[in-house]
């Protein structure tokens, strides 16, 4: 057989056990079914306007009328067709399905590839492989629908890859493997998960950036003083004969790892350019109301908001033990044994309470690394001597403590302040993707040291036993004495209690208390003797290969069973069989309802819905159908949320009080004349029951309207309170900055009208017709970025009204308007990409070529 093939063929093994192991777990895939996720299922709703638009012009728009009023489109279907990275993420796919089973393959593949290129036995690799791909996070993110993000995690390993193999190995073979690993991870356009991926990185950085300085010094320790740190800080002071001196060694590959990011960046420019640029006007960006009273002012998300899902220090452990607070937030059930020994009606109480019990308002499970792994990290603490061992553990503590958000307010605020682009992100608890990265590949780098040299557990059996007294030993400390460290009663529910405890039905409160506690306390047992059981065998196969007992061979497939078991069991818990669904029933998500198909009636286009019957702001069906006042996403227009806190929540909130009540409809009606916010934005139909005929609002404003004049606000606040105390149906409430822009423009009664004659998302075109010059304000967002209108053809400048809305100065007489986005980011961006994705394919090929030059 052919050296080369012999050598592939482990490989190609490896290969073929992760596919069995991706279509294994989702096996109902292949039986036709679906697996109902609900992100995915937002991205859908989201995307359908672009979606149709496509089908019907095969052109792609930048922006979307779908969701909450109007919102560029670059985080829900952007245009990435002339960028390299994604069409390789689709070959990296192999053409598995793409929402399941393709992300556990990449996960698998990726943290493989990662292991080899650090010089792992491919025996260790694929154990190393299965115990990141299926920790908990990474599953249960799937069943989230977090699509993007899973991909991006999976692709975080590559890039390491190929960092270390450039200041380990071959700077540039590794540069290039880092260029096309990091653009395939920006292509997904996950910015928060490439942000970790980036910390990472600069903890990797510093940390061998000084081993470097360190080594340089003790090189040149002849020479006196401060010298010796000059030099080693500024190697090009001195000549060394006998190769390069290794502080310059990390300079010089740091410099070219630099070159190798911009090349990752040019052919995704277009998605960082137009990213970047909405960011500025999003609720990720700087608000221009005035910061609240006693509160920082930042250039980023509201803090509460962004620290909402913050892992408790106390939720720490689950890395190790999953039910330490419970597990997810879901029913208790009858099934727990603690109930047993409770009176029928208390049990039953306590078996609709929550499992989880943590400091987050709700929680699909737990960030479990496994107990095997937690161990053999702890075995590479104390046995692995490689240069990776450092950058690991603090990148590791890092994390968990950026993940404790609100409970660990000292790095947070440093953070949150002081630390480019923090603030941008919500979710703290997403940190851990770093330690659920770490913590598996410090294991198996401590795992291939036992692995080569099972002589140093004779040498060093104190580190043996403390590895397995700080994992087993607390695992089992946790199964005997539980209340020792936790209550089992989130601060709210302790709190509850001891007001219902006070009154008539205290003695039955007391008895439901305690039974939440014993029935989250034997959920907290199971897992620790269970985390504690594995441990032990895992220890006991390794220190049986340490005396001879079992071979390597033996050990590490042992091992990697034991993982998988262990990882296995855990992740059904939160998404097995039966969470998929038939694909009728799944099509049956956004099925046109009888309130849908009356609306489908009205064929204008100028209109916007708003759902009563669940939250608007929190929904895709809406958006999937029609025009919505509100939506679902991560980082809607900045402005608009402060119209949605003053006024279109409460709008919202007084209109569904009034249909619970027995006026209903009538008193609907009345009320709809004095909400300024909804009539503004044309919301013509309101579903209050999607089975039934939807309610007409008689009050909407239309799709544009001449106005009477102006009244000029001094700031963003005192334009926003101002929306409630005018009549914006006779005046435009223009901001100072704007004010200037309009002129002295003001009519008793103007006469004229705007008219829309075709409607595409990006591309409005109306006809007006009016007896004098005058504003006219169009039911349309302002984003500045982008919009572009012209009368007649000729440019003119677009005016923010209303808060949020456009408005023009239009001449007298019969005109027509025009509305298009063409930004310049996409537009530009488009270019570089195409440049850049040329220049990679072209270094690609120039590679191969010295490659195969070389070979011969």
């Amino acid at each position: 057989m052919n050296d080369r093939l012999k050598a592939l063929l482990p490989h190609l093994a490896a290969l073929v056990v992760f596919v069995v192991i991706s279509l294994a777990y989702f096996l109902p895939v292949l039986e036709g079914k679906e697996l109902p996720q609900g992100d995915n299922s937002h991205a859908k709703g989201a995307a359908q306007e672009l979606v149709q638009h496509e089908q019907v012009t095969g052109e792609k728009s930048m922006w979307t009328n779908s969701m909450f009023g109007g919102m560029p489109a670059y985080q829900i279907k952007a245009d990435s067709s002339k960028n390299l990275f994604r069409h390789l993420n689709n070959l990296f796919r192999i053409r598995l399905p793409y929402t399941t089973a393709a992300m556990l393959f990449l996960y698998l593949a990726a943290f493989y590839l990662l292991l080899i290129s650090l010089r792992l036995d491919p025996w260790l690799a694929l154990g190393g492989a299965i115990a990141f791909a299926l920790g908990s996070y990474n599953i249960i993110i799937i069943i989230a629908g977090h699509i993007t993000k899973a991909y991006a995690i999976a692709l975080m390993a590559p890039v390491i890859a190929g960092i270390l193999y450039a200041y380990n190995r071959n700077r540039w073979i590794g540069a290039l493997l880092t260029a096309i690993a990091l653009g395939m991870e920006i292509a997904y356009n996950h910015v928060q998960i490439t942000y970790y991926l980036l910390l990472m990185v600069l903890v990797l950085g510093l940390v061998r950036g000084a081993m470097a300085i360190k080594e340089t010094a003790t090189l040149v320790k002849e020479e006196s003083g401060s010298k010796v740190w000059l030099h080693s800080l500024f190697p090009f002071m001195i000549k060394k004969k006998d190769g390069e001196l290794p502080s310059s060694g990390f300079y010089k590959t740091t410099a070219i790892l630099m070159l190798a990011v911009v090349l990752a960046i040019l052919p995704n420019i277009t998605n960082l350019w137009t990213t970047y640029e909405y960011g500025k006007y999003s609720i990720r960006g700087k608000s221009e109301l005035k910061a609240a009273d006693g509160e920082k002012s930042h250039s980023g998300l509201d803090k509460d908001y962004a620290l909402s899902w913050s892992y408790g220090i106390h939720e720490t452990l689950t890395l190790m033990v999953p039910n330490v607070v419970g597990g997810a937030s879901e029913a208790i059930g009858m099934d727990n044994p603690a109930l047993n020994s409770m009176d029928r009606s208390i049990a039953e109480a306590v078996a609709g309470q929550s499992k989880y019990w943590g400091g987050r308002m709700f929680t699909s499970g737990p960030v479990y690394a496994g107990a095997v792994v937690c161990f053999l990290f702890f075995i590479g603490v104390f046995y692995y001597k490689g240069r990776e061992k450092w950058w690991i553990i603090i990148a590791t503590i890092f994390s968990i403590m950026l993940a404790w958000g609100k409970n660990f307010l000292p790095l947070t605020d440093l953070m949150f302040y002081h630390f480019p682009f923090y603030n941008k992100f919500r979710t703290v608890e997403m940190a851990l993707v770093i330690a659920s990265f770490t913590i598996p590949l410090l294991g198996f780098l401590g795992l291939k040291s036992l692995y080569e040299r099972p002589e140093l557990i004779k040498l060093h059996t104190g580190k043996f036993l403390a590895a397995l007294g700080l994992t087993g030993g607390v695992s089992l400390l946790l199964y005997l004495a539980p209340t020792l460290f936790y209550s089992f009663l989130s601060p709210q529910e302790s709190g509850m209690f001891a007001s219902l405890k006070s009154g008539e039905m205290g003695h039955a409160y007391a008895a439901m208390e305690q039974g939440m506690i014993d029935a989250r306390i034997a959920l907290l047992k199971s897992d620790a003797l269970r985390s504690f059981l594995f441990i032990l065998i895992a220890s006991g196969s390794i220190w049986f290969y340490s005396s001879n007992k079992i071979s390597a061979r033996y050990m590490t497939i042992g091992l990697t069973i034991l993982i998988l078991i262990d990882l296995w069991g855990v992740d059904k818990r939160y998404l097995n069989s039966e969470h998929f669904i038939s694909v009728s029933k799944a099509r049956q998500e956004f099925a046109e309802r009888e309130a849908d198909k009356i609306i489908h009636s009205d064929k204008s286009k100028d209109f916007r819905v708003l759902s009563l019957y669940r939250n608007p702001f929190n929904e895709v069906n809406t958006s999937f159908h029609h025009q919505s006042i509100g939506g679902y996403h991560g980082a809607k227009l900045r402005r608009y949320q402060d119209v949605i806190d003053v006024y279109l929540q409460n709008e919202w909130s007084t209109l569904t009080q009034s249909l619970q009540s027995s006026s209903g409809v009538e008193d609907v009606w009345m009320k709809l004349e004095n909400m300024p916010a909804l009539n503004m934005l044309n919301t013509r139909y309101l579903i209050y029951n999607p089975d039934k005929a939807p309610i007409s609002n008689p009050h909407a404003f239309g799709g544009a309207w001449f106005v009477d004049g102006i009244v000029v606000a001094g700031d963003a606040d005192d334009a926003l309170n101002m929306l409630g105390e005018k009549d914006l149906r006779r005046v435009a409430v223009v901001e100072k900055d704007f004010a200037a822009k309009v002129g002295a423009i003001a009519n008793d009664s103007i006469a004229g009208s705007v008219e829309l004659l075709s409607y595409a998302p990006d591309h409005l075109e109306y006809k007006s017709v009016s007896q004098t010059t005058g504003v006219a304000v169009f039911s349309q967002i302002y984003y500045p970025a982008g919009w572009k209108a012209y009368i007649d053809g000729e440019r003119v400048e677009i005016i923010r009204a209303d808060y949020i809305l456009r408005a023009l100065v239009v001449p007298a007489g019969t005109h027509t308007i025009e509305f298009k986005f063409e930004p310049d980011s996409f537009r530009y961006g488009q270019m570089v990409s195409v440049a850049g994705s040329l220049l990679v394919v072209a270094l690609i090929g120039f590679a191969v070529f010295i490659s195969r030059k070389k070979r011969k």
